[in-house]
């Protein structure tokens, strides 16, 4: 009876499925560019999805294997943006700037946007991901003359 028991419990681990993230690698930290860079309030999605370089498109990938010319990966962020043809806008959430430290009192500004922000360890920040510092997000910031980003605290108004 016990080993009836045993074999029985031992099959049971077998059909439990693997979650996504076991099967595949992440999409964003696998392959550059292939995720947009936002804010950490972006939507969990947590899916497998066929990733296609040619194109750089992202789509669910289901239940059959990635088509010819794509590969499987795992999306932790993201949305479908159309049901149709399950196309995915995946997202590489950022940690705040202000939160980090790094923003301004607010003044009232011209032209304020929200930028992906790269800081140097005590130093300045500049758009884009292109240094050798850490990303953050700025929700309210000024590009300078001198090409560098002021981040602004809008909640310290």
């Amino acid at each position: 009876m016990r080993r009836t028991t045993f074999t029985l419990f031992t099959l049971s681990l077998i059909t439990v499925p693997l979650t996504a993230d076991a099967e595949y690698r992440y999409l964003c930290t696998s392959v550059p560019g292939a995720c947009e860079y936002s804010p950490a309030d972006v939507p969990k999605l947590l899916a497998d999805v066929c990733y296609y370089p040619s194109s750089n498109a992202t789509r669910v990938k289901g239940t059959a294997p990635c088509p010819l010319g794509s590969k499987a990966f795992t999306v932790i962020y993201g949305e479908i943006v159309d049901p149709q043809t399950g196309d995915v806008a995946a997202y590489a959430p950022l940690d705040d700037a202000c939160a980090a430290g790094l923003c301004l009192d607010f003044v009232p500004h011209g032209s304020p946007q929200p930028y992906t922000i790269c800081c140097e360890n005590g130093g300045p920040c500049w758009p884009g991901g292109g240094c050798g510092g850490v990303l953050y997000w700025c929700h309210d910031g000024v590009c300078n003359e001198d090409g560098t980003v002021s981040c602004f605290d809008a909640e310290s108004v």
